[in-house]
């Protein structure tokens, strides 16, 4: 199998399996996910499809900036939206560094 098509299936994404979930936008207690990041290298639900993408697979959509889109739910039981690239089998596919522990009054 060529690298091509073990790329559109180690990422491919279904609806009810759960995931690892990483982070992959700004970065700080000043962004308007803060939420999201505090939350990263976390488990998650994909609840639903919330955007299709342009693109017939995850790297052609990564290519044209327009990933698909998917409602998750952390096991605290906050929802929010995902791409598809923050949404991973394992925890050997992060590539950042664990987020801080977020600051109550900064999740205002």
């Amino acid at each position: 199998m060529n690298w091509y098509k073990q790329a559109q299936q180690k990422h491919r994404v279904k609806v009810g399996k759960t995931y690892w979930f990483e982070y992959h936008c700004f970065e700080s207690p000043k962004s308007c996910d803060a939420k999201l990041w505090y939350h990263s290298h976390q488990k998650v639900k994909v609840l639903s499809m919330v955007e299709k993408g342009y693109g017939k697979n995850d790297i052609e959509r990564g290519e044209n900036g327009e990933p698909a889109v998917f409602k998750v739910q952390f096991a605290d039981g906050m929802t929010y939206d995902a791409f598809e690239d923050e949404i991973l089998n394992s925890t050997n596919d992060f590539t950042q560094e664990d987020p801080p522990k977020a600051i109550q009054n900064e999740l205002v």
